[in-house]
């Protein structure tokens, strides 16, 4: 109901008093089983329903409603499914597998929780008009984490009283880092948006059901669907080219050594740092009849966002184009096709387009800092791919500056979610298909003022 939601549907579940119900089944029965799961609560068919349907049913209004207990209640009990990637994927299969097949042997490693990737419930079946449909459950930490971050966004970054007001003052007195108007810019513009809300760009010209169907599409399709020689039918073109805003959280290492290190859950779960986060992303995608850059299956491609081991790049306003180490290959990406996007919002759901329509066969993100932004919290670039099979973005981060290489390479990976918000985790880059060493969270929203 919540998924194909124009309005009415709301209307009922107000009427049945849904949200009342939510927010009493999050407080007291979310941590059911967690006695008998080392304090863990879990990732099963009803908390991922729960915690889902939660997420959706937000907005602005109803967290103004909460107190600040009832807030600090609801990260408390979401921030395991958040933080602990050890225990709950942020994927809906494995997230080093660009293109995965039914019978390949899958890489396991094991850890103090078990088996990396961890294994979370797929499948279930439901009625739909009549017939049953198999539906794949969605991970339940997309939602945990944009429940965080709309949270944590009611409190505001302090301001040292030190700062510089601006960055014209800033610049004047050889100052860097961010400013008292850059703090302020950030408490007030860099806001989570929710499902039902209006935000002024085209999308608001879909329905509001229209608006969840990469998530539908994403669930009732099999996750082991490939298709390398077309568009992952559950990303709409041009959704992520602009400006995006945010913020992301650092973890205190030695705290989540420790967590990592012990099968209990911590409790009180930790907290860590809040920090900005911008950048602005370009889409480049491969038209027929050129040839996308090849799937791979080295070790190390996926550190690389997906991206051959060797290959090099050169990009311009026109397109990006890839040269292969020595030579052994050439692929050249341009800007989406103005009926392309046009296919993206108007023909059918998002993952009934075909490849013929459009002539697409592959998705690649760029990103960097603005110059505005990265004088106050650092400057950086981005490169990626998405994933044919659930549109998974993955993104390879390093400094703009070369002289900063301390600050490390780093891979973001997400999805965008019907609210538009491209929500998932992050880590350094080193460990492979290991558990990492340490694992956080970022969301990031539209500067709707860009378009």
């Amino acid at each position: 109901m919540m998924l194909e939601d124009d309005g009415r549907n709301w209307d009922q579940l107000l009427w049945a008093r849904l949200p009342i119900f939510m927010t009493r089944f999050l407080r007291e029965r979310l941590m059911v089983g967690a006695e008998n799961n080392k304090g863990w609560p879990t990732e099963n068919e009803v908390n991922v329903l729960a915690v889902s349907i939660f997420w959706l049913m937000s907005c602005s209004e109803s967290i103004c409603d909460e107190t600040d207990e009832l807030r600090r209640e609801f990260v408390q009990l979401l921030s395991p499914y958040s933080f602990a990637g050890f225990r709950y994927p942020c994927f809906t299969g494995l997230e080093y597998d660009f293109c995965p097949l039914e019978n390949s042997p899958k890489t396991v490693v094991t850890s103090a929780y078990g088996v990396y990737s961890p294994i979370r419930p797929v499948s279930t079946t439901i009625c739909y008009f009549g017939r049953p449909v198999p539906f794949n459950l969605p991970p339940v930490a997309p939602y945990a984490i944009l429940v965080h971050f709309s949270r944590l966004e009611t409190r505001p970054l302090m301001i040292p009283p030190h700062l510089p007001e601006t960055r014209a003052e800033a610049v004047a007195n050889s100052i860097s880092g961010p400013t008292k108007e850059d703090i302020v810019y950030f408490n007030t513009r860099c806001k989570t948006h929710f499902p039902g809300t209006m935000y002024g760009n085209r999308f608001d010209t879909l329905l509001k059901s229209r608006r969840h169907d990469p998530d539908w599409t994403r669930s009732i399709r099999d996750p082991l669907y490939r298709s390398p020689s077309s568009l992952p039918g559950q990303y709409i073109p041009g959704t992520i080219s602009g400006r995006w805003q945010g913020s992301f959280i650092a973890p205190y290492y030695d705290v989540y050594k420790d967590m990592l290190s012990s099968p209990s859950a911590p409790s009180p779960f930790p907290t860590f740092g809040r920090f900005p986060l911008y950048v602005t992303f370009r889409e480049l995608y491969c038209y027929s009849p050129s040839i996308p850059l090849p799937l791979g299956g080295n070790e190390g491609v996926f550190e690389n966002a997906f991206l051959p081991i060797g290959c090099r790049w050169h990009e311009t306003e026109t397109g990006i184009e890839f040269t292969g180490k020595n030579a052994s290959f050439k692929a050249y990406y341009s800007p989406p096709r103005q009926e392309h996007l046009e296919i993206g919002l108007v023909g059918g759901i998002a993952g009934e387009s075909k490849p013929s329509a459009h002539g697409a066969f592959d998705v690649i993100i760029t990103g960097v800092t603005e110059d505005r932004y990265a004088a106050a919290w650092g400057g950086y670039r981005y490169m990626g791919r998405i994933r044919p099979s659930d549109g998974l973005i993955v993104l390879l981060r390093e400094p703009l500056d070369p002289q900063m290489v301390e600050l490390g390479r780093a891979l973001f990976r997400g999805y965008i979610i019907s609210s538009r918000n491209f929500v998932g985790r992050w880590r350094r880059v080193s460990s492979g298909v290991h558990p990492p060493e340490w694992e956080s969270i970022f969301s990031l929203c539209k500067d709707m003022s860009w378009e």
